[in-house]
């Protein structure tokens, strides 16, 4: 630690030291408010602690010296004795009491500080444990804290300890019926932290007391949704601790220790007695996951937790809980995947799932051969137990107006066991759920003239097609279904274009999908000499949904166009016709105009990604009404939203690449706009991007002079000389000084120099390595010594046609005025003056079209480079300016401002 460093610890630490002794006075005075600014302020006070405290760092690594120096100070005891104490004349504030827990997480949030921190001041968590019995916790602010505080100190060994010995976790368990979600929710990951990591002992003990208001509702059924919702964060503990063990194949006797507090017992009484259906689910898929446990954890009993499991199920349906009992399948299915010994059992689930997706689908059975063969494995699968199971679901399934939002809970059930069930399963669901698709896409299919159709029902089957396809890589000639999928998809969004936005864009989705990597070759192939093909349809209903009345529609729609342009370069060619005879290019320029942003930038980089096809981008150049580059340039400027800006930052910058500004009119038009962008715009993600489009001007700079790969080469053909030259080290800084002019001249070495004290953390950090990138590339040839240079102007490149007046911008001439003068100036205008310039009749002003930036001379440039510390900007551009207290004094002020009296005291300032 250098001298600076030891100065600014000291200064810190006094200040801090300051801070706590000044809100330990405020404990005396009872009679003292505050304004609402203090938990803000004393949050603030915390953020250099926290900004020591990196992701990186070990436990076992030594404390630094700041939080050590603190958890010895004599002042930070003193105020935790304080503010920590229960008192009987007067309560503490919460704010104070809260910022205390704040700062004991930060000194104890990791093994070694925490056990420095007990063995200086052990009395401190003798009163964390004395707070939790008074009444500072129905303060929803400190009980947020201290619940932290709890969920840091089970991260390592000596918190979870302490946690386990001091009560404190008992009372995490209480919290989980806490009138706040907040706090219920963060009980909840406590605990479920704690469970793998405690011993059998202390986990019986954790489940006895989270079995407790089971057993009492199991003992005094009530039945309504208080009851159940009471319950909820007690069974999601134990039922997530149970399934976590079964995915991890932990091997603990959870599972026994349950079943030995006769857990079974009350979870069925519940299950055969409760009208509650929220209830039911939650004690029944408890009891579902116990089954899997016990079978994993005796192997040789297995068959007997299998006959259990499906006894639930069938008293269920008994009982008349249809949609209880496909829930209470579909997590059985889970937990039951999880066991690989029982892979038939599992194939008998998979059937009880399947059975609502194949319900009233027998009218595809003459489009699809193998539908009858298929149904017949289902039913194979069955034996004695299940098959009443079967025959039962079926009967009520088809008598159900709600078949299609059940059958939901099938689909939904199928993508959570997605992983484990194998290929050859995964065909076969995948199969029957084309089935069912089949007879989503014709209008008079049973299946849509239900009561009951629910476009959810759509949009769950078409993720879980895709999810199945994709996984476990089905092609077309796996299963001959899938041929017609794309086709299905088409038909599909065709119904539903003026009818369901959320089914047209998932049937959009899937034709992108199918685009991807789900398509028949001949498909393709025939565009060239079928007319009749059935993408041709698939092109016409996209360009009708490209001016559909819904902007989703038409961004969806936009989407699928866009993957098409960027497959026709690389692996579907015909393509490129397909968008042309279809119209879907002209769509694409004319969604520059539309009035949703996501809309425009989607639009614009289909036109980006038909950039480098020549047949595409020939056709957009002559086809278009406007120049599509001049679109680009008015979206760029003008736009009011910046994701559109992005896109035509994006699309002029594959264009550069592509070779389509020949001229050097043209260049210095672009170079006029990219400038703009990286120093004008408002948002730093366009400055991102103009950034990029200038990295690949540098690159293309640097590869115009002979380098290749980052070096230049031995030897390499002149196009000025007519032959093959040697570059030696005098030839190769001649060519650098070439580039570096040529990027002076068009505004890229002032875009990165102005760029480097950027608002923007990001903006500045590109542009500082891209400057690193230019200094090293110097560097290696030994070209920043200025010496070396030829003069300037031997090397003098064509340089724009503008003035020097027109490169630098006048800047009027401030008039310093008083700053209440001007409030005042500003308070007395009325709001129809306010507006006057807006509310007009005349058209919007459009924004001038941007100046050329002023050029930069090569040699300067490289002695402002040598000039700078460009390694130590880049570490400082990486640190957070949101986590440091530039001044503290400031907030001292402040916080004395926060306690006052007299209402006519100042507010604490902005920071």
């Amino acid at each position: 630690m250098g001298a600076q460093d030891v100065t600014n610890f000291n200064t810190f630490l006094q200040k801090f030291e300051k801070a706590l002794s000044l809100l330990k006075s405020y404990c005396d005075k009872p009679k003292s408010s505050f304004s609402e600014n203090i938990s803000f302020l004393l949050d603030k006070s915390l953020d250099h602690l926290k900004k020591l405290d990196s992701d990186d760092v070990c436990d076992l690594q030594p404390v630094d010296p700041t939080h050590a120096a603190l958890i010895k100070s004599q002042n930070v005891k003193v105020f935790f004795n304080e503010v920590l104490k229960i008192s009987k004349i007067h309560s503490i504030h919460p704010s104070i009491t809260t910022f205390a827990v704040n700062l004991l997480l930060q000194l104890t949030n990791n093994e070694v500080k925490f056990n420095l921190m007990y063995s200086e001041s052990q009395n401190i968590f003798a009163k964390i444990q004395q707070l939790m019995e008074t009444t500072i916790v129905e303060n929803n602010e400190f009980k947020q804290s201290i619940m932290d505080f709890f969920l840091s100190l089970a991260k390592f060994p000596a918190g979870l300890k302490w946690l386990l010995t001091s009560g404190s976790l008992l009372f995490i368990i209480d919290s989980l019926s806490d009138r706040t979600i907040f706090t219920r929710k963060k009980a909840e990951e406590i605990i479920n932290h704690v469970l793998p990591l405690v011993d059998d002992i202390q986990r019986e003990t954790i489940f006895t007391k989270l079995i407790e208001p089971i057993f009492t509702a199991g003992n005094r059924l009530e039945n309504h949704q208080i009851e159940s919702d009471k319950l909820k964060p007690y069974f999601e503990v134990l039922a997530n601790y149970i399934t976590q063990t079964l995915v991890t194949k932990k091997g603990d006797k959870s599972a026994g220790t349950l079943l030995a507090l006769n857990t079974e017992k009350v979870l069925f009484n519940i299950v055969s007695t409760a009208e509650n259906e929220k209830l039911l689910t939650q004690s029944a898929s408890l009891l579902a996951a116990i089954y899997a446990k016990c079978a994993l954890e005796n192997e040789k009993g297995r068959c007997n937790w299998e006959i259990k499991a499906v006894s639930l199920i069938q008293l269920l349906l008994r009982r008349g809980f249809l949609r209880v009992s496909l829930t209470v399948i579909s997590h059985s299915l889970f937990v039951w995947s999880q066991l690989e010994t029982s892979s038939m059992f599992v194939k008998q689930l998979v059937r009880l799932v399947i059975i609502p997706i194949l319900v009233d689908t027998e009218e595809v059975a003459n489009h699809f051969p193998c539908y009858t063969t298929m149904c017949q494995f289902w039913e194979d699968l069955d034996d004695d137990s299940t098959k009443s199971i079967s025959s039962m679901l079926t009967t009520m399934l088809r008598s159900n107006s709600e078949l299609n939002e059940l059958t939901s809970v099938s689909l939904v059930a199928l993508n959570k066991s997605v992983t484990k069930l194998g290929k050859d399963l995964a065909l076969k669901i995948t199969r029957s759920g084309l089935f069912l698709l089949g007879c989503l896409k014709v209008p008079e299919a049973k299946r849509m003239t239900l009561m009951s159709f629910t476009p959810q029902l759509a949009i769950n089957l078409i993720q879980s097609l895709c999810l199945y396809i994709d996984l476990y890589n089905i092609r077309w000639w796996e299963t001959y279904e899938t041929i017609c999928l794309p086709v299905m998809f088409t038909k599909l969004v065709a119904y539903n274009a003026s009818r369901n936005i959320q089914v047209t864009c998932a049937g959009l989705k899937g034709i992108k999908f199918c685009i991807q990597q789900s398509i028949h070759p001949d498909q393709v192939l025939l565009l060239n000499n079928s007319p009749e093909s059935s993408l041709n349809e698939m092109a016409s209903i996209l360009y009708e949904c490209t001016v559909s009345v819904h902007w989703e529609v038409r961004d969806s729609a936009m989407e699928v166009v866009l993957e098409m342009a960027q497959l026709s370069a690389v692996r579907y060619p015909p393509f490129q016709h397909l968008l042309i005879n279809s119209h879907l290019l002209e769509a694409a320029l004319s969604a520059f105009n539309d009035t949703e942003s996501y809309v425009r930038a989607t639009a614009i980089g289909v036109v980006a990604a038909a950039t480098p096809v020549p047949l595409l981008w020939e056709h957009l150049s002559t086809h278009s009404n406007a120049s599509v580059i001049n679109s680009c340039y008015a979206v760029l400027q003008q736009d009011s939203e910046a994701l559109a800006r992005r896109a035509a930052a994006k699309a002029l910058t594959l264009i550069t690449q592509s070779g389509h500004f020949p001229s050097d009119l043209d260049r210095n038009v672009l170079y006029r706009y990219m400038s703009s962008a990286a120093l004008s715009d408002l948002d730093w993600e366009v400055k991102l991007q103009a950034l990029d489009f200038w990295q690949c001007i540098i690159d293309e700079s640097l590869t115009q002079q002979g380098m290749l790969d980052g070096a230049f080469p031995e030897l390499t053909f002149s196009k000025g000389k007519q032959k093959i030259v040697r570059l030696d080290t005098k030839e190769i800084r001649s060519r650098l000084q070439t580039a570096l002019s040529e990027l002076g001249s068009c505004g890229c070495l002032y875009v990165l120099l102005q760029l480097v004290d950027d608002c923007d953390a990001p903006v500045r950090e590109k542009s500082i390595r891209l400057l690193h990138h230019l200094r090293d590339v110097l560097a290696n040839y030994q070209a920043l010594d200025l010496h070396v240079w030829q003069s300037s102007h031997s090397h003098q490149v064509k340089t724009t046609d503008f003035t020097s007046q027109e490169c630098i911008a006048s800047e009027p001439e401030s008039i310093p005025k008083n700053s209440d003068l001007v409030i005042e100036e500003i308070l007395s205008v009325t709001d129809a003056c306010l507006v006057a310039g807006i509310l007009t009749d005349k058209d919007p002003k459009l924004r001038p079209d941007p100046a050329p930036v002023s050029p930069v001379d090569a040699k300067d440039f490289v002695n402002k480079i040598n000039l700078m510390d460009i390694e130590m900007m880049l570490t400082s551009t990486n640190m957070s300016s949101d986590l440091h207290v530039i001044d503290f004094d400031s907030l001292l002020d402040d916080l004395e401002d926060c306690v006052h009296t007299d209402t006519s005291r100042p507010r604490p300032d902005c920071y």
